[in-house]
């Protein structure tokens, strides 16, 4: 770069002749860019939640009464209920998540030798190891998966999409990290802050479309192609994933948490293919037919959640994740038009031109 277009901080002054000293900036008062509030920290006497509003017989996410599946299944019965189930130890249960990136064989020789100590009593072997997963009451049953023949481009697989949901709601792991009410949150000066998925507009006016006490279940699904193989005619799938917006952010943005459940496998079909979107649509309304049929103004569906409480819920389809191309496929609109908006293509957004 020329030295006539650096600035006069960006030279050394010592070694450019005749050069002008550098302007004291530390007596000039700081410029006040007036630079959002960045922290964002709500205040609780402006903070609305939807029960303030409607009073706390309307509320939404309303409990009636206790779970009965798998919150209380072990323990319903039983005063000396083992949350290791069925591991007879915490120990137990923390060496057999320990070996799960092991082999069956060094999982052998481990307790055989006894490197353990003898202290593991659940289980001498791989294969008693693999028994007692197989008792796990966890993950929706080995014959979740649905095959439909009648798909356009070959099969297509498919899980229960109401049982993947209860499955996410009723998770334990996520027992502190739900939601089930609208809230607008607030800040000093009135500006509205949007963070989880209860904090947006969507989520309080469609509450108010609903009896009283219900319980919202956002439905969010992502789909993208992926390459199975290079054989059998250079092979692709569409994967689709749901979760729920129930859950917080930071826990379905986590990949280890595994708050994306696979419903969906989807056969792309072959080059120069006809009817591609159609054969995708085709398929999502298939795997998603019982959303599409749920009535909200209908009776709800009485789920058990994480929080030990039945609610009446109702699953909504809120929102798609995909990049681009995806969304083009999902509108239905022309490859280089914008899926969100309705603005012609080379029309200014809004904005004036110079």
């Amino acid at each position: 770069m020329a030295i006539d277009k650096l600035s006069i901080n960006d030279l050394l002054i010592d070694n450019v002749p005749g050069a002008p000293p550098p302007e004291d900036t530390l007596n000039k008062d700081p410029i006040d860019p007036q630079l959002p509030d960045l922290t964002c920290t709500p205040d609780p006497t402006k903070t609305k939640a939807y029960r303030q509003v409607v009073g706390v017989e309307n509320v939404g996410g309303k409990a009636y009464g206790k779970a009965t599946g798998l919150y209380n299944k072990h323990r319903k019965y039983s005063e000396q209920w083992n949350p290791w189930h069925p591991f007879r130890s915490a120990h137990n249960f923390q060496q057999a998540q320990s070996f799960s990136q092991q082999t069956k064989t060094w999982i052998d020789q481990h307790l055989r030798r006894g490197l353990d100590n003898y202290k593991i009593e659940s289980f001498q072997s791989s294969d008693a190891l693999r028994k007692l997963l197989s008792e796990l009451d966890f993950g929706l049953g080995d014959d979740s998966w649905i095959e439909d023949d009648s798909h356009i481009f070959r099969t297509l697989y498919y899980s229960n999409i109401f049982k993947s949901i209860l499955f996410l709601l009723a998770h334990l792991l996520f027992q502190a990290n739900f939601d089930f009410e609208p809230v607008r949150l607030t800040v000093s000066d009135g500006c509205r802050i949007y963070s989880e998925m209860n904090t947006g507009d969507w989520w309080w006016d469609t509450q108010e479309q609903l009896p009283a006490g219900a319980t919202i279940v956002p439905v969010i699904c992502a789909s993208d192609k992926i390459h199975l193989t290079n054989f059998s005619a250079n092979q692709h799938a569409w994967l689709l994933y749901l979760t729920i917006g129930n859950i917080q952010k930071d826990i379905r943005r986590t990949p280890a948490k595994r708050a994306w459940i696979l419903v969906g496998l989807i056969p792309c079909p072959l080059k120069g293919a006809k009817n591609i979107d159609e054969a995708w649509h085709s398929a999502v309304g298939t795997v998603l037919s019982q959303l599409k049929h749920l009535d909200i103004s209908g009776p709800s569906l009485k789920w058990d959640c994480a929080d030990g409480f039945q609610q009446q819920c109702y699953p909504l389809l809120a929102a798609w994740v995909g990049d681009y191309p995806k969304q083009v496929m999902v509108a239905q609109v022309p490859y280089g038009s914008c899926p969100m908006c309705e603005i012609p293509k080379g029309v200014p957004m809004g904005h004036s031109t110079f």
